[in-house]
């Protein structure tokens, strides 16, 4: 059996998942243009084809001092942690998050043809770093139009209703 569709749509598991050519502006403007939030995971898919990740209020974190943080290439940041990604075919649930618990990241990429299509994410901790939707922003610097810069984003969780959100809050 394939990775069960609850479970990739379990709140915990929301993403944005860009190229390694994104910018960390690009980034945080598709995340602000799929109402996206700061406690959702980012997904690079590097150049060899690999997968890393951050939350992206670790992003903010780690880039908030910065110079020109929005500008830099996700692709060459090495403040990403390394993933793996699996075949939704090829592995059950259990399996999956089984793998995604014993790796470095405590998240799987979940694929379909190698396109992201979902996380499972094994390391929900309660009590983390909370950054504001505008603090991100700020990060992001101008307004970025993705339009005007071709097609970095590869994936994201499907957008919610805000009434949702207030639940996802208590369940993260």
């Amino acid at each position: 059996m394939p990775i069960s569709e609850a479970a990739l749509q379990n709140p915990k598991n929301r993403f944005l998942a860009v190229k390694g050519d994104a910018s960390v502006g690009q980034a945080l403007g598709a995340l602000q243009s799929e109402g996206g939030q700061p406690w959702w995971h980012l997904v690079v898919q590097m150049d060899n084809g690999s997968w890393r990740v951050i939350r992206f209020s670790n992003l903010y974190i780690a880039l908030k001092d910065m110079a020109n943080a929005a500008e830099m290439r996700l692709g060459s940041w090495d403040g990403l942690i390394e993933t793996i990604a699996v075949e939704r075919d090829s592995i059950d649930t259990r399996a999956a998050e089984s793998l995604a618990n014993k790796s470095a990241s405590q998240v799987l990429v979940v694929t379909v043809d190698a396109s992201p299509v979902g996380l499972l994410v094994e390391d929900v901790t309660r009590g983390g770093p909370s950054i504001s939707s505008t603090k991100l922003g700020e990060l992001g610097g101008r307004h970025i139009n993705l339009k005007d810069y071709g097609s970095i984003l590869l994936s994201s969780s499907k957008k919610v209703k805000p009434s949702e959100l207030a639940n996802e809050a208590k369940d993260r």
